[in-house]
């Protein structure tokens, strides 16, 4: 079966500097079969300097990011696969269809009130889909919170919708079929290992090793005994480096 099979277009939101990411995600696609699959593209993200009126610049640009990909769903009436590239598939993914009549559906989330997916606050638009009608339902709703004093970062715009809006039918994927890979955040803050860029390759190494632990896919040799090695170098530098700082 194909993954993801009942959306007319998989789009995948990356900044064109996260080459990282990109093959990350591509890395993703074959494992599920979609590398040459012709309704998956890659799409620029967003950025931009005046983050008015949201919160940070970076939850501005997935908005606009979010809803340029809508704009070109409803124009074309297609369904559509919204993908963060920080996404890795669970083994969920392969068999995923959200049910007939469904106009949203979350592939992963994180809900305030697990018991009630309805009503929860959700967190996470990492992988989100939509059906036509949704699509062209969304474009004008989420164009208007662009004006808004306090707009919401993507994921609440698309609470707000589901609560104001009545006739949409939302599917939760449970178990979920996407989950965030520990990255380098292009949004929030970063974080202190992150800041300091000499150690932003071994940091990076260590998400990947991490990912591996978690997913059974680690195997423990000379190259991964160096990595590590790195590892405790890079970390020592920074601990030394704020040291002096402090």
């Amino acid at each position: 079966m194909t993954a993801f099979a009942d959306f007319d277009q998989i789009r995948i939101i990356n900044l064109p500097s996260r080459t990282d990411r990109r093959r990350e995600m591509e890395g993703e696609l074959r494992r599920v079969g979609l590398a040459n699959d012709p309704r998956v593209e890659f799409v620029d993200g967003v950025l931009v300097e005046d983050k008015a009126p949201f919160r940070a610049p970076g939850e501005k640009g997935v908005f606009l990011a979010h809803l340029n990909i809508l704009e070109a769903a409803a124009a074309a009436g297609a369904s559509v696969l919204i993908l963060e590239d920080d996404v890795d598939f669970t083994a969920a993914a392969q068999d995923w269809r959200p049910p007939v009549g469904a106009d949203i559906a979350y592939g992963g989330y994180y809900a305030s009130d697990p018991s009630n997916l309805e009503k929860s606050d959700i967190i996470g638009a990492h992988c989100m889909g939509f059906s036509a009608r949704a699509a062209q339902a969304l474009v004008p709703f989420l164009s208007g919170l662009i004006d808004h004093q306090s707009p919401p970062p993507i994921d609440g715009a698309y609470v707000w919708f589901r609560r104001q809006q009545q006739g949409f039918v939302t599917h939760f994927a449970t178990p979920t079929v996407a989950e965030q890979r520990p990255s380098r955040s292009d949004i929030a803050q970063l974080r202190a290992v992150d800041r300091i860029k000499l150690i932003r390759g071994p940091i990076s190494a260590a998400r990947s090793l991490k990912r591996k632990l978690v997913r059974g896919q680690f195997t423990f040799g000379l190259r991964e005994a160096v990595i590590v090695s790195i590892i405790g170098v890079a970390i020592s530098t920074a601990a030394a480096y704020y040291h002096v700082r402090g």
